[in-house]
């Protein structure tokens, strides 16, 4: 599937959204802690900046419905819900691989709506600007970052692959680089400081490994000399960046192939393979031997279909995604879409084109 926008959506969505807000708003308030329905939920750390500042906004005025929500890497929020320390109604990940682990039972589904490349960002205060301002305007070769990457002295910032999907992908870039470039077998772990033993979880450095939501300010600040990032976050808080070309920034179907040869071993015995960079919702259900209220619970399914809307798909597109008809992916078990979307949700994938994907 080629990258396009895909904006247009019928007036059965807003319908359908204004009939879940209408209709959660004259029930009983239920469990939440505010004085309307609220939205409970769990988003990739990345989406922090245009949650508050767009999203969470532009929801709560079209629905009505309240917005609690906490962000944070998307492994980690998984991990968290599964522990029954988050109880989300909604989750908003970066990669299908955390919404796959509440499969079967505590999500039936995820809805892939964007990707987003994954870009080097980097500080015009460091040191090392001059150089990185070369490599980025193309009068030096990108062959250089990773050469630059590897001096001593360069301060490189990424997140823990094992919380976060971004760290993971961003180790993958490395490896790929080196296969690309023809770079020293040692590459990877020179840059990164990582081992290369392939039977256990290998971060790397530890003094590399910073918070996903500190991330960009000790760029921007030159805390740090350059580290990983989205595009969309890159954007978000105005910062330098290299563009990766499409067979690195692991945000081009037409490039699957090329990502799927790389993967990286994480904790729990799992590997992360190589993949689009995707951001995915789900509907999470509640634990075992617990409830949300209908009213919160109808807020979920609207910020879901919220996400699908003309209003959703236009702020996502603006910081940066590459939005696509959104594709639907099923847990084991379930074969349409109208046996696990909730209504609204429905409706919304059903007007942008929705597709069962196969992977």
């Amino acid at each position: 599937m080629g990258r396009h926008s895909s904006l247009a959506v019928t007036a059965v969505v807003v319908t359908a959204l204004i009939a879940a807000a209408c209709g959660s708003s004259s029930a009983s308030h239920g469990t939440s802690l505010l004085s309307q329905p609220t939205a409970n939920v769990g988003y990739a750390g990345s989406l922090t900046g245009i949650v508050e500042t767009a999203l969470q906004p532009a929801f709560e005025n079209a629905t009505g419905d309240a917005f609690v929500g906490k962000g944070e890497g998307s492994s980690a929020l998984a991990q968290a819900i599964l522990d029954k320390e988050l109880s989300p109604g909604a989750f908003v990940a970066v990669g299908k691989s955390a919404i796959k682990l509440l499969w079967p039972s505590r999500s039936h589904f995820l809805i892939t709506l964007a990707t987003d490349p994954l870009v080097v960002a980097y500080s015009p205060n460091s040191p090392d600007a001059a150089q990185l301002n070369k490599i980025r305007s193309g009068a030096k070769p990108l062959k250089d970052l990773f050469a630059l990457m590897e001096t001593n002295g360069f301060r490189l910032g990424r997140t823990n692959p094992n919380l976060d999907p971004q760290g993971a992908y961003f180790e993958l870039m490395v490896k790929l680089a080196t296969k690309q470039f023809n770079l020293p077998a040692n590459t990877p772990a020179k840059i990164l400081g990582t081992t290369g033993k392939s039977a256990s979880s290998d971060v790397g450095s530890s003094s590399q490994i910073l918070d996903e939501d500190a991330l960009p300010t000790d760029i921007s600040t030159a805390t740090v000399d350059a580290g990983s990032e989205y595009l969309t976050e890159a954007k978000q808080y105005k910062l330098d960046y290299i563009a990766l070309p499409a067979r690195l920034d692991f945000a081009d179907p037409a490039d699957v192939s090329i990502y799927s040869t790389v993967s990286l071993n994480l904790l729990q015995n799992t590997t992360f393979p190589g993949n689009l960079i995707t951001l995915n919702e789900t509907y999470v259900l509640p634990a075992s031997g617990t409830t949300r209220s209908t009213p919160d619970s109808g807020a979920d399914a609207a910020w879901l279909a919220f996400l699908l809307s003309s209003t959703g798909q236009a702020l996502l597109t603006k910081v940066g995604y590459t939005l696509e008809p959104p594709q639907l992916s099923l847990a084991p078990g379930f074969t349409s879409a109208k046996a696990v979307l909730p209504a609204p949700v429905l409706a919304g994938y059903n007007a942008l084109g929705g597709v069962v994907s196969t992977s």
